[in-house]
């Protein structure tokens, strides 16, 4: 589940459009730098769940009740961006503002100087609302893991910075800017970061009492290819209508078979008639072994919002001969195997669904601007 899509187009944007600025000197009287974070271990307790209405990662039913099973966050690095040796996780999608004076989640900024806008540490009374209005106590901890390299990290919440970033589509000449083009969240120095893959792109985060994530459970899934006919259209749950893929235009390419104890994983491509490698379409069914009954089944597809991803190891395109994006396993503790890494998301945030589950998933808040 890679950021390279999301973070290709925010870099190039932002390039275009901003110019860095590095942080300067700030007013002792407004605003604090961000402090060294020192690292401890403590377990703590998995908080679940609300239930809405949502086609997040489906395109078979947009009336489907969709039961989110927890939250989940992104750790970005801010070194290139903001000249910091910094992991930041931002929490502004779970964060309301409000705009009435006394309830603002920034200071004042009018009076500071603006070299001090891009990047600062909110104060005691700024990370008590923040904590307040996100539901976090100074007991819970933040852990990190990063699934790739099954590194798991904890920093308790009472020795981290609660910090304002200065969203990438916002330039600080153009401040004194609104709470709202502020990403604030929890800051990690990156010396305490060890193990973490490049860029913190596979790296999840949650906030709780107890860690939910599982030790050495997760596998890039190596794909073997069969012929198209193998692919199981026959057993899908999909409408005749909703069998008629997004692109008309397609024709039906290779398919692929991913295997465990338990499960059948299935995956047929629908390509441009020109360029076999251009992906328009990808259509998923999971078949339990026992019952050999469709579980889960998902139709990904190009579009303004989202990319389908190209296969593991380059298996269907020879210029990722690495890339590994398709990951299954026992990520959570007490949950089911998950899948995921089928699509990149350019608008929203991606999800991280359950093998076999087709309406509960796990959303990943990661902040999205665009």
């Amino acid at each position: 589940m890679k950021r390279i899509f999301t973070i290709l187009v925010i870099t190039i944007f932002t390039i275009l459009s901003c110019s860095e600025n590095k942080s300067g000197t700030t007013k002792t009287n407004a605003i604090e730098i961000e402090n060294e974070n020192k690292t401890e271990t403590q377990n703590s307790k998995l908080e679940t769940s609300d239930t809405l209405n949502s086609n997040n990662y489906s395109d078979l039913d947009s009336q489907t009740t969709y039961t989110k099973e927890l939250d989940l966050f992104w750790i970005r690095d801010l070194e290139e961006n903001a000249n910091k040796k910094i992991g930041f996780i931002s929490l502004s999608d779970i964060y309301p503002l409000s705009e009435h004076p006394d309830s603002l989640a920034i200071p004042n900024l009018e009076n500071v100087d603006k070299n001090s806008l891009q990047y600062f540490k909110l104060n005691a009374s700024y990370r008590k609302r923040f904590l307040s209005k996100t539901n976090i106590s100074e007991t819970d901890s933040l852990f990190i893991y990063d699934y790739s390299t099954d590194v798991l990290l904890s920093f308790p919440v009472r020795k981290l910075n609660v910090v304002a970033y200065l969203n990438d589509y916002m330039d600080i000449k153009d401040c004194p800017c609104s709470q709202s083009d502020y990403m604030i969240g929890f800051e990690v120095t990156k010396n305490y970061l060890i193990g973490l893959g490049k860029y913190f792109s596979e790296a999840l985060v949650f906030i709780g009492k107890e860690n939910p994530f599982m030790h050495g459970q997760m596998k890039a899934i190596v794909w073997q290819k069969i012929k198209a006919e193998k692919f199981p259209l026959g057993k899908s749950n999909l409408t005749e209508e909703q069998k008629e893929y997004k692109h008309k235009n397609t024709i039906k390419g290779q398919a692929y078979l991913y295997e465990t104890k338990t499960h059948q994983i299935f995956i047929q491509d629908y390509t441009e008639p020109n360029n076999l490698i251009q992906v328009q379409d990808r259509h998923l069914i999971i078949i339990d072994k026992q019952s050999d009954n469709v579980v889960n089944e998902t139709i990904f597809s190009n579009s303004e919002g989202t990319s389908v991803t190209p296969l593991n190891f380059g298996i269907n395109n020879i210029n990722y001969p690495d890339l590994k994006e398709q990951w299954i396993g026992k990520l959570f503790k007490d949950k089911p195997e998950v899948i995921f890494g089928f699509e990149w998301v350019s608008f929203g945030c991606p999800s991280i669904i359950f093998v076999n589950s087709q309406n509960k998933y796990v959303q990943i808040n990661c902040d999205n601007r665009h």
